[in-house]
């Protein structure tokens, strides 16, 4: 395969855009060791979540740590400083939910994307709802 660089969410036709912020759950078992990722081996650096309107797949990045000394105090450092860059495999992982994926990594997680034609407008909430409505 020819190596292309990981990159930032990109869709044809960006009507919403935004931002994502995790906070990773560090207790328990690991959905990525769920999912069949050997953790001992492999460090997960990136995750991608895409699809359409017939379904979303989830891919993860991650480090091959058997590419790296022991004992390496920074694992980045040494790539880049070796390859001018972080390598990675992209994984695939199927049979998994995407999103039951996500909630069983996740201590915290906010997705927040806005109309193309509210991007660099200031938003201000002045109401609040439920629907449907709650007493």
């Amino acid at each position: 395969m020819e190596p292309y660089e990981w990159r930032d969410a990109e869709v044809s036709f960006p009507d919403f855009q935004g931002t994502a912020q995790m906070d990773k759950k560090i207790t328990g078992t690991s959905g990525f060791t769920l999912a069949g990722i050997d953790q001992d081996r492999w460090l997960v650096v990136g995750i991608d979540i895409g699809g359409g309107e017939n379904g979303h797949a989830i891919n993860v990045v991650a480090v091959d740590k058997d590419t790296v000394p022991q004992n390496t105090s920074n694992i980045f450092e040494y790539l880049i400083n070796e390859y001018g860059h972080i390598p990675v495999t992209d994984f695939r992982l199927h049979d998994v939910d995407p999103y039951e994926l996500l909630q069983s990594i996740t201590h915290g997680f906010e997705l927040k994307l806005r109309t193309r034609p509210t991007v660099g407008r200031r938003i201000m909430v002045t109401a609040l709802g439920d629907i449907p409505a709650q007493d």
